[in-house]
């Protein structure tokens, strides 16, 4: 069977006969078998029917013939054909099947991915012979919205994902008439609607319309595009719906991995360190690609290649597995791709490290498991929530389950004086508050409070604190907020920063953890 050669529709089909004949060559004598072919009557083994479909799913339409070569069959949708005609110009993709064993029949295909309203109506077959003979099948398509008599729940939209009725709070807004509610302008009603569909409740009592009066930035929410999970500090993790916790573990987990047939898996080794072993550290990330490339990020920058360490200065493009992987150096990040699925990591050389995962990758939540959780289809929320209290499914891969079992929850700052003057140190700094209207600060500052104050290098009370701000300026550079040197002052002594000056060449001379 010859299948969908074509990529247009012209169905007329010659017998090997009539084209030997065309060349001056006599045909071979006429059997008793190949009469009773000629004389076959045209007719239909399989017609169009009547169909009602979601708008957005797949419909496919068919329909074949039998009868005395050469063959015609063409489709129409409310007059315009599957082929071109001389006095029409619209074409239709869709795939002839064709057994040049056996010229007395013939198929057409055509197939509509995601059906829109205009798609409906009557498509009709229309098959011809040699003999003149011509038969016509016909059928309607009717459509319907998925989304029609669909009840959802507090300020959700259905919406309709390839003909499946989803109630989502991601749904588009293209209106601009600013509004004010809460303090806060948002760039219409629809906005709002959707910022209190994420957070579940009303914002604020009253909403005027046009701008604040104090001036504040009308916040616009993006459309998202991608999802990323994160880990940084002693332990903080950001998963991929947005909701977070801290734990402590000294194991390798599983930190994300395609289910579908495990094309792309990631693993976080993480370790008990510090003095009285009161810290966490990411010890290091390992990935595999397609089942056969994989490779690890390690502390200091260092790329272990199948066991060759390698580096990359900034400016330089370092491409792994024949290509699967390519590293580059973005001031003090490794920023990889993974170029055949979009996938895109971020590694500051310490104690951050970032997957980012696009929508369009995703089809359905269960494409991906692991700490940092499913990849939502439908929505991105705001703000997440802290579920450390509540516990994460994280399979302990260790040889010991008591080693390996996670400790889950960040440890409370109990000095409330240094508590304050640190989350005013990070929240009022002028160079972060550029960035806060973009990648929210409160979280961050929640993380480098408990961390300075549970720092286990009693030496350095900063070095937690910074380690958590500059995890933030990362998250602020991918939004593309480039925070100035002033943001960084409270950090021009720290071991962050030595460890960034060095470029990971003089990684060990500085090295403040160690493992008791």
């Amino acid at each position: 069977m010859v299948r969908g050669l074509f990529a247009r529709c012209l169905m007329l089909v010659l017998c090997a006969s009539r084209a030997v004949a065309d060349r001056g060559v006599q045909p071979t004598e006429v059997t008793d078998e190949s009469e009773e072919v000629v004389g076959m009557e045209l007719h239909f083994t399989s017609e169009l029917y009547d169909m009602n479909r979601s708008i957005g799913r797949s419909v496919t339409l068919s329909c074949s013939i039998m009868g005395t070569p050469p063959l015609n069959l063409f489709m129409y949708h409310d007059k315009i054909a599957t082929f071109k005609q001389r006095n029409r110009r619209r074409l239709y993709d869709c795939d002839i099947v064709y057994d040049p064993e056996d010229p007395t029949k013939l198929k057409i295909v055509h197939v509509i991915n995601e059906v829109e309203q205009h798609h409906s109506g009557i498509y009709k077959c229309q098959g011809e012979s040699v003999d003149g003979s011509v038969i016509v099948s016909s059928g309607e398509l009717s459509l319907t919205d998925p989304c029609e008599g669909v009840v959802c729940g507090f300020r959700e939209k259905c919406l309709n994902h390839k003909g499946t009725d989803i109630c989502s709070c991601d749904f588009e807004c293209s209106e601009d008439a600013p509004v004010c509610a809460g303090g806060i302008t948002y760039g219409s009603m629809c906005h709002l609607e959707r910022a209190e569909c994420r957070m579940g409740n009303y914002i604020g009592e009253e909403i005027t319309e046009g701008a604040c009066a104090d001036g504040r930035l009308i916040f616009r929410e993006v459309e998202p595009t991608e999802a990323g999970c994160s880990m940084s500090g002693e332990g903080h993790v950001t998963m991929f719906n947005g909701d977070y916790f801290t734990f402590k573990g000294n194991c390798p987990y599983l930190m994300a991995k395609d289910t579908r047939r495990g094309v792309f898996v990631a693993y976080a080794r993480t370790e008990i360190c510090g003095k009285d072993n009161a810290g966490v550290c990411l010890r290091s990330v390992t990935m595999y690609v397609d089942r056969i490339y994989g490779f690890s990020l390690e502390r200091g920058w260092v790329i272990n290649d199948n066991g060759r360490s390698r580096n990359v200065a900034s400016g330089e493009d370092l491409s792994l597995g024949g290509g699967a992987v390519t590293i580059t150096r973005a001031g003090k990040t490794l920023v990889g791709t993974i170029p055949k699925k979009g996938i895109m990591f971020y590694y500051d050389g310490l104690n951050y490290f970032k997957l980012s995962v696009p929508l369009d990758y995703v089809s359905s939540e269960k494409d991906f498991t692991g700490f940092c959780g499913p990849v939502p289809v439908d929505s991105l929320p705001s703000s997440g929530r802290d579920i450390s209290s509540l516990g994460v499914d994280m399979p302990a891969l260790g040889p010991n389950k008591e080693v390996c079992e996670p400790v889950y929850g960040a440890t409370p700052c109990e000095d409330a004086e240094l508590a304050g003057s640190l989350r005013t140190a990070f929240t009022e700094n002028e160079s972060l508050a550029a960035c806060a209207t973009v990648v929210p600060i409160a979280m961050f500052a929640d993380r480098a409070v408990s961390d300075a104050c549970s720092c286990a290098d009693t030496s350095n009370n900063n070095y937690c604190f910074c380690n958590v701000l500059y995890s933030y300026i990362e998250e602020c550079r991918q939004a593309g907020v480039k925070i100035t040197e002033t943001g960084t002052e409270l950090c021009a002594k720290s071991y962050h920063k030595d460890v960034f000056k060095s470029e990971g060449i003089t990684f060990n001379q500085f090295r403040r953890w160690k493992k008791n």
